[in-house]
């Protein structure tokens, strides 16, 4: 039935996650002989703490968005892509999974959703912890379950339209941790847009102000969240002072959390100092990743050493000499001295990505709110808060916003936009910008519509045009082979 195979998986996880969690005989209570479950409010604290709740091991978001060509002579398993699912999402084929495949967007997330739903329908009857402990407990877990209903939502879910979201085929809603579950309904998108405001909406005041970790939720890193949630209904409104809040509580943390400046981080020293010919800057672990302020870890081999899926021609225009993000590129693939790129394209290297909450991910939505509420001044502050921390600043003039730009709405927020994808192209992050300016009318020009395969002279050897429906996920086919009843998108 429709996640079963993974929420057996997820159920034994969960008992050794506990296993190794101490080694004290009175950890566990064993409540039928041979089950284990967690009793202490710090057993459920321990849970939260695991590694795999900040893991996803598929990039296929990475490799659907619209920045990227394909370079073929390294479209080739192990050099250019790790998985056949990889290339079939690049060429946008309908389904990317054999039915014989059982991992994919799902695995990680539904065992992460298995241990969010188990701390906040038990949590509060466990032994020793106060009622504050638990609460605060519990709302992580609840903001952790937001996160990952969203995520789903937004791979196998329509975009957000106000006039359809009601009738348009969302995601099962999974609110219990009970592995004996084995009927699923899929329910409208606006359902699951429901349940995650409201889950965010009573856990962000009992979540820490204070940033303690980046493996833990804290209220600007919920708030963050739940503005994006605003962000992608069109409810910018809504979504501008969530985000403004949750910068403000930046300076609440007991880690560094900054916006990291490239001018020194790429100098002698620097965080990123020096770049390795072969691997890239030193950014590849995002645990102490300054910019990381609740981390989602992507392992995305795309901007480490996989070589077949450079940026495209349009998005390297979009990059000035002075762009000091340009050093997360390389011009050669890995392992081929000598050879480059045609038509300037580069591949990503040195850095991984966190699909949670990140400093300049924050400051650009912000901006972006401000701009499209006309708020041009302030948004051009926000971007200019960025832009000179990514800029050469001994190349005069290289932050500013250009003039044509800087008074007009719709110029200014399509700037922002491509602002976005300078900051984070490789990393997947625009798969998620694509969908939801899809169905703006305003902008859903600026989503590419078309994957070009480029030979070695620089021409177009195939494309893979972007249907609407793609922008959408078919669920995998052994989902459906379990489920014959449940509608599969188109």
């Amino acid at each position: 039935m429709f996640y079963a195979k993974n929420i057996f998986k997820i159920a034994v996880l969960a008992v050794l996650i506990t296993g190794f969690c101490s080694c004290r005989k009175d950890f566990l209570e064993v409540v039928p002989k041979g089950a284990a479950i967690a009793s202490k409010t710090s057993d459920y604290e321990r849970l939260l703490n695991h590694s795999f709740l900040s893991s996803m091991y598929r990039s296929t978001n990475v490799v659907m968005s619209d920045e990227l060509a394909a370079y073929k002579p390294f479209l080739i398993l192990g050099s250019g892509y790790t998985v056949i699912s990889d290339l079939k999402a690049f060429e946008y084929q309908d389904d990317i999974y054999l039915p014989t495949e059982e991992d994919s967007e799902l695995s990680d997330l539904v065992q992460q959703l298995y241990t969010y739903n188990k701390v906040i329908n038990e949590v509060m009857a466990s032994k020793e912890g106060n009622e504050q402990y638990k609460k605060a407990l519990r709302a992580e877990a609840l903001a952790g379950r937001a996160w990952v209903n969203f995520t789903l939502v937004n791979f196998y879910g329509k975009p957000y339209n106000a006039a359809t979201a009601a009738v348009d085929p969302g995601i099962p809603l999974i609110t219990v941790a009970d592995v004996t579950q084995t009927v699923f309904e899929r329910l409208s998108v606006q359902a699951a847009y429901d349940l995650i405001i409201a889950d965010l909406t009573e856990a962000i005041p009992s979540l820490s102000p204070r940033i303690i970790s980046r493996f833990r939720m804290s209220q600007s890193a919920g708030e963050t969240i739940l503005g994006k949630v605003y962000m992608n209904m069109q409810q910018f409104d809504k979504a501008l002072p969530l985000f403004a809040s949750a910068i403000s509580k930046l300076s609440n943390a007991d880690i560094p959390v900054r916006l990291y400046d490239f001018n020194t981080t790429f100098g002698p020293g620097g965080a990123f100092y020096p770049i390795n010919p072969y691997t890239g800057p030193n950014r590849l672990n995002l645990a102490i990743d300054e910019e990381v302020l609740y981390l989602k870890r992507q392992y995305d081999f795309y901007n480490y050493f996989l070589s077949g899926f450079p940026i495209n021609p349009q998005t390297v225009k979009l990059y000035s000499p002075a762009d000091l993000r340009l050093n997360f590129f390389t011009k050669s693939p890995f392992g081929a001295p000598g050879v480059t790129y045609p038509l300037n394209m580069m591949r990503g290297y040195g850095r991984f990505n966190n699909m949670g909450v990140s400093v300049p991910d924050m400051i650009l939505l912000k901006a972006e709110c401000e701009s499209r509420a006309g708020s041009l001044p302030n948004a051009i502050n926000d971007l200019l808060s960025l832009r000179k921390k990514r800029m050469k600043n001994t190349v005069a003039g290289a932050a500013d916003i250009p003039s044509n730009v800087a008074g007009d709405k719709v110029a200014l927020t399509k700037y922002i936009l491509e602002e976005r994808i300078r900051e984070y192209a490789t990393t997947g992050q625009r798969w998620w910008d694509m969908r939801r300016l899809s169905v703006d009318d305003t902008y859903k020009s600026t989503v590419g519509m078309v994957h070009h395969v480029y030979d070695t002279a620089g021409n177009i050897i195939k494309s893979y045009p972007l249907k609407p429906e793609r922008l959408t996920f078919r669920y995998p086919l052994n989902i459906m082979n379990s489920n014959p009843s449940m509608p599969q998108n188109p």
